[in-house]
């Protein structure tokens, strides 16, 4: 399953900076059981979104985990729209 988290910095300069330190070091890359798809960052640089896929609600966590301590998140399910599409489909008739 596809989620999309976002993801914003705590206004806080120095949690910030500690934020990028991190993702300098680690590369921002989900635990195992996650698959990152894509990140954007925003262009004022006040946070961004975070696409993943994972059956494994536990490794969702634990990415969550990781950064929830310098940064506000959330975390939706999501479909793409063939997948949708074929909801609809199933509703109108």
């Amino acid at each position: 399953m596809k989620f999309i988290t976002t993801f914003s910095w705590k206004a806080d300069a120095q949690i910030r900076n500690e934020a990028i330190a991190r993702f300098q070091k680690t590369g921002g890359l989900p635990p195992k059981g996650v698959t990152l798809l894509g990140r954007w960052t925003r262009a004022d640089f006040n946070g961004g979104f975070d696409l993943v896929e994972t059956d494994d609600p536990q490794a969702l966590a634990e990415f969550a985990l990781m950064w929830s301590d310098l940064m506000e998140l959330n975390t939706y399910p999501v479909l793409e729209d063939q997948a949708l599409a074929a909801v609809l489909q199933r509703m109108v008739k």
